[in-house]
């Protein structure tokens, strides 16, 4: 039997799993059906290290996942409204009105 360390990145960097499914998913997915666990030295305290920083990276995802969903919705529903929001001719009085507004500050 030959004990490697598992380093699961092109870094090299060996990956701690937290959860034994999560491993076993893992080294199924790269061809690893059968292997050996030896828990003698396992410490389970010192497996529960909390993690703040993606705690919070998490928590800013969900935040932004929620309001990418709000803000598909508001595009839906302008887009879904078979009726504009102002008619062509109140557009066209206002870009008038505004354009002239443009040439009279330009003029002082």
């Amino acid at each position: 039997m030959h004990e490697r360390p598992l380093a699961s990145t092109n870094s090299g960097a060996i990956r701690n799993f937290r959860r034994l499914d999560t491993l076993v998913t893992y080294l199924k997915s790269i061809g690893l059906s059968q292997f050996d666990v030896d828990a003698a030295n396992y410490d389970q305290t010192a497996a529960t290290a909390k993690r703040p920083d993606r705690a919070a990276a998490l928590k800013q995802a969900h935040e932004a996942a929620a309001y990418d969903k709000w803000f598909r919705a508001q595009v839906q529903e302008a887009l879904d409204d078979p009726s504009p929001g102002i008619s062509d001719e109140e557009a066209s009085a206002h870009m008038e009105r505004f354009f002239t507004r443009l040439e009279k500050d330009a003029k002082h």
